[in-house]
């Protein structure tokens, strides 16, 4: 349980999206992976997401959906209050990062300039005390949770900086070309970040710009926003070792690891 001192306020969790690489087997082809069961009590990804940030002290939890997932009911709602935020952009224009900016710009004021703020895909599994380490880490900017343990693939969004720690570049594909040339890999972004109250204003902003002046306003995602921040130098980064304490979740192959290895070996520290 996290302490005052070591608080998260809120939460933003990114669920809008179908899954569509996952949804190949008849379990899942239906489903939209945000509420896909990844455990055979019925436990699914919303439920983990809201035990583990409520046990982390966030008293207001609010959920991005589309069609397939606004408004759901999960088990977990039977006791931990959860507010829905639709995205209706149509599926081929909409990314993570228009649900970003949907939930800043929602009429629930959650970058209220005092809250300490979680921004989080729902496609992960994760070891629930992630949240206790993003949110003690020393510093008062923003900051973004990156495994430093990672595999050399294009795959997955890499984070790079400076000889002085500070992130200044992430994005899939970047391992070992020129743009990242000088620059130390971080390791693996775990789309979970802490959005610091004094940096609220610069979030607002820079979303409001990437939604109308950025080139990739299409299918815009919410690393496209934290790039941004990054180029501003306003971002900083908590790393942890171990590969073990978190997963995402984009394949048929991922999703049966999540389910056989990930939630058993951190269901016994989720409240």
């Amino acid at each position: 349980m996290s302490s005052q001192t070591h608080r998260i306020d809120k939460a933003i969790i990114l669920a809008a999206g179908m899954g569509k690489r996952i949804s190949k087997t008849p379990e899942t082809q239906n489903t939209p992976k945000p509420l896909l069961p990844i455990h055979e009590s019925g436990l699914t990804f919303i439920d983990w997401h809201l035990r583990a940030l409520t046990a982390a002290g966030a008293r207001e939890i609010y959920l991005v959906g589309s069609n397939a997932t606004f408004g759901k009911k999960v088990a977990a709602m039977e006791k931990i209050p959860a507010t829905w935020i639709m995205n209706d952009f149509p599926g081929d224009q909409s990314g993570s990062g228009h649900s970003t900016h949907l939930a800043f710009t929602s009429k629930h004021d959650i970058l209220d300039g005092k809250s300490r703020v979680v921004l989080m895909d729902a496609d992960v599994v994760y070891d629930p005390t992630l949240f206790d380490d993003l949110a003690s880490a020393p510093g008062k900017r923003s900051r973004s949770l990156v495994c430093g343990t990672y595999r050399e693939t294009d795959e997955e969004v890499m984070v790079f900086a400076a000889d002085d720690g500070v992130p200044r570049v992430h994005g899939k594909g970047l391992l070992g070309t020129p743009t990242v040339k000088g620059l130390t890999c971080l390791g693996e972004a775990t789309g979970i970040l802490l959005l610091e109250p004094e940096d609220h204003a610069h979030w607002l902003a820079v979303a409001a710009w990437c939604m109308q002046f950025s080139t990739a306003k299409t299918r815009s995602e919410h690393e496209d926003i934290t790039q941004r921040l990054m180029l501003a130098r306003a971002l900083d980064v908590v790393s942890f070792a171990d590969d073990t304490r978190c997963m995402e979740c984009d394949t048929p192959d991922e999703y049966a690891v999540v389910r056989s290895e990930m939630v058993p070996r951190w269901l016994p520290a989720l409240p």
